[in-house]
């Protein structure tokens, strides 16, 4: 199996470290020293085997392998699913299995805005996906295999890690649900939730931010009136439901600026905003900067950390 994507026309011979596949094959799927392997099913079940343990996993859920893994899938059942051979260096090219496997790696990743990947390292094979996320990863799957076969163009290696880190946002978020609670995280900025009426309305702010959300749709889906769902989030959370959704946008915002190149006026519609000059307005409101200024310092903080060992 093939787990790089070569460039074409476009950035001709660029490597990418990943290979998304549709319903690809599970035979003789081989990773062991060579790269992760995570899977988002969709629909149907799926049994594997990794090591002396068998497991059986069932959608919509992700399945997480690492390096020092070498599953073997026994069978699946009506499944439907992505299979996303990745190295973690196409997060981050400072990202390799040492340094993740390090004893200060997470204090390293939380000083750098690098991503955790506790499900892999934990190995927790199995993750469950609630409902309000599923959408989303399955669209970010979706446009991430697109980019990746067809490169459109020369921002097509950026717009596939963009996609991805949708995907491993979701993945982290997931597996914050069952193994930390809600307020584990690499940042301060993922709340601790009591309620589980505001529970739900930030799982669905934060699987539906990119789209045109109202504080009638958000109470709607919580199950629960405005005035309500607005006093729960001030005593929980510190601010309104639509601040947070602004909240969780610029956040997700700062990291692809920080780790792709894809166009600011993409990345204003890819998180909610409809033009360009609001997604700037309100990103300067939150960082004090524009975009374009974070993403010029965010790529100078990168070039420093390649001259540095340990980042």
């Amino acid at each position: 199996m093939d787990h790089t994507t070569i460039g074409r026309k476009y950035n001709a011979g660029k490597i990418a470290y990943v290979n998304c596949i549709k319903n690809g094959s599970l035979q003789d799927v081989h990773i062991q020293d060579s790269c992760y392997l995570l899977i988002f099913l969709s629909e149907g079940r799926i049994s594997v085997q990794t090591g002396s343990t068998t497991v059986h996993a069932v959608a919509p859920c992700f399945l997480c392998f690492d390096e020092r893994e070498d599953p073997v899938f026994l069978s699946a059942t009506k499944a439907q699913y992505y299979c996303i051979y990745f190295h973690p260096k196409f997060l981050n090219i400072n990202m390799t299995f040492e340094l993740i496997h390090s004893e200060n790696y997470e204090d390293i990743a939380t000083t750098h805005d690098l991503f955790l990947l506790r499900p892999f390292l934990d190995r927790h094979c199995v993750i469950p996906i609630c409902e309000n996320y599923q959408s989303t990863i399955e669209y970010a799957c979706l446009q991430m295999e697109r980019e990746l076969r067809e490169q459109r163009d020369w921002y097509w290696s950026c717009r596939g890690r963009s996609y991805f880190m949708e995907v491993i946002i979701a993945l982290e978020r997931m597996y914050g649900l069952i193994g930390y609670g809600m307020d584990d995280a690499n940042d301060d900025s993922t709340p601790s939730v009591v309620n589980p009426k505001l529970r739900d309305a930030v799982l669905f702010i934060e699987g539906h931010f990119m789209e045109n959300l109202t504080l009638t749709r958000i109470s709607d889906a919580a199950g629960i009136n405005h005035t309500t769902l607005t006093a729960l989030a001030k005593e929980e959370l510190g601010v309104t439901a639509m601040q947070y959704l602004m909240q969780y946008r610029i956040k997700v915002a700062k990291k692809q600026l920080a780790f792709t190149e894809i166009p600011v006026k993409d990345l204003a519609d890819r998180c909610g905003f409809k033009t360009v000059q609001h997604f700037t307005r309100v990103f300067k409101e939150h960082t004090n900067q524009t975009p374009v200024d974070y993403r010029k310092e965010a790529l100078q903080k990168r070039k420093k950390e390649l001259n540095n060992k340990n980042l």
